[in-house]
């Protein structure tokens, strides 16, 4: 890693020496390998967030802990007996399947949350602890199989297996540099992205759905699985984003876009009436709008369209409150996906960028009630429902 200063290179080293002490030989040299890779790709991360290379470092080496902790924590892995291991996540995976069966019979009473250290950059990455997860697929009759990297689900009934794609080639010996899986180094454990679950399982044809809000239920066809913990909780938040899936496709936009993926507290608040929106209490909704992506544009690249969003529940009054981008100052409320389509053709024009979303031209925005179905498709329950509104809504900046 290229981090400037030979200082810094000796703070890794030292680092890497202690947190490997009690491993020898293979062992020591794929963690150390591991271990490395996370480094590397977190300070990378921290350096485009605008820190210095010695204060990338220093940041990314307080959130893997003190090393003695990670020793610890990965001695558990590593120094299981009579486990044979090809590689570092390799143990840790017919670990975690080993557990799962053995403690079949007390059974998880649902699969627990996790809520890693790091922050930036954030994103729609909501995290599953994996023996808990596969505690609950193995419970439900689905096996796990598969290169730990590609876990391969087979549903009873399905003809074809699940193949969970996390970002990380088969022969990459250090694959948590995705935000698809993560390891705790204290603790040795590993989380999944559950959204990254969800979009393999809508790729191989299945019936995807959602209920409810904080400890969510997933439901993949018959088969249930609650999300999260009292302790280790779990929020829907990204599992229903996924919804919006086929509005981005109608509108003809790259991706969906909400301002709590971008680790910056600054929104235009948009509060809607019940009077208007008419929510009912068990619903979630969201309101979308069309606009130009928040990031600096690259080599004289426009920035790209997007779908931005956010989801709400109502209050106890029936309020709904909406945090979008900042730049979404007005907004004129609308029931049609054509004005969406009109907004992005507008900003097709550099000449439109100053004024959108102004109140001299308000952008266009769809409330949207989501069903909780994830899955699209004409014989499937659509994943929203167009709410009629209309009027102009200023945001509380």
């Amino acid at each position: 890693m290229s981090n400037g200063k030979p200082g810094h290179s000796g703070d890794i080293a030292r680092y890497l020496q202690r947190s490997t002490r009690g491993l020898w030989g293979r062992q020591r040299r794929e963690l150390r390998q591991e271990l490395r890779g996370h480094l590397e790709a977190r300070c990378q991360e921290l350096r485009l967030a605008g820190l210095t290379p010695a204060e990338a470092i220093r940041h990314t080496l307080r959130e893997l802990g003190q090393p003695e902790q990670v020793s610890l924590g990965m001695a558990q892995v590593y120094l299981l007996p009579q486990m044979a291991r090809v590689t570092a996540i390799g143990a840790l995976m017919i670990c975690t399947a080993f557990l799962a069966i053995t403690t079949g019979s007390r059974g998880f009473a649902q699969v627990q949350g996790y809520q890693p250290l790091f922050a930036l950059p954030a994103g729609p990455y909501t995290y599953l602890d994996t023996q808990s997860l596969q505690g609950e697929l193995l419970k439900a009759g689905v096996a796990v199989s598969g290169h730990p990297q590609r876990p391969v689900l087979t549903f009873t009934g399905q003809p074809n297996p699940v193949v969970v794609k996390i970002g990380a080639d088969e022969d990459n010996q250090t694959p948590f540099v995705t935000r698809a899986l993560l390891r705790d180094y204290a603790t040795g454990k590993t989380y999944l992205d559950a959204n990254t679950l969800a979009q393999s399982l809508l790729k191989a044809g299945l019936d995807v759905r959602v209920q409810g809000w904080q400890n969510p239920e997933l439901q993949v066809g018959t088969l249930k699985v609650k999300l999260g913990t009292a302790a280790q909780p779990v929020d829907a938040y990204n599992l229903y984003s996924l919804a919006l899936s086929p509005l981005v496709q109608q509108v003809g936009l790259p991706s969906a876009y909400s301002a709590k993926w971008g680790g910056v507290d600054l929104y235009s608040t948009h509060t809607l009436p019940p009077t208007l929106t008419q929510a009912q209490p068990d619903g979630v909704y969201a309101l979308v709008s069309v606009m130009r992506a928040v990031r600096p544009e690259v080599s004289g690249q426009p920035r790209p369209l997007v779908l931005a969003f956010d989801l709400a529940r109502p209050a106890a009054d029936g309020r709904l409150t909406f945090a979008l981008p900042y730049d979404l100052a007005a907004l004129r409320l609308s029931s049609t996906v054509a004005d969406l389509q009109q907004d992005a053709r507008r900003l097709t024009d550099p000449a439109q960028w100053r004024d959108y979303a102004s109140t001299n031209a308000p952008a266009h925005a769809l409330l949207l009630r989501l069903s909780g179905s994830l899955t699209t498709g004409a014989a499937n329950t659509p994943t929203f429902n167009l709410v009629p509104a209309s009027g102009l809504s200023i945001g509380e900046q």
